[in-house]
């Protein structure tokens, strides 16, 4: 993946998944930036292991 690509992939999941605008996104400096990427993860890995272990 480009480094084009991999720049569109996460203003995508954070303007998508926090509801922030793209502008919002590309402001914040890339290690902030990847640092919410990583709680993004753990939160949906979190809520995966959620609903499998529940039956969901």
């Amino acid at each position: 993946m480009s480094d084009e690509d991999s720049l569109r992939r996460e203003v995508f999941l954070l303007a998508y998944h926090l509801h922030w605008s793209p502008d919002a996104v590309l402001d914040l400096p890339a290690p902030e930036r990847r640092a919410y990427l990583r709680l993004l993860q753990d939160q949906l890995e979190s809520e995966h292991r959620a609903m499998t272990t529940s039956g969901g």
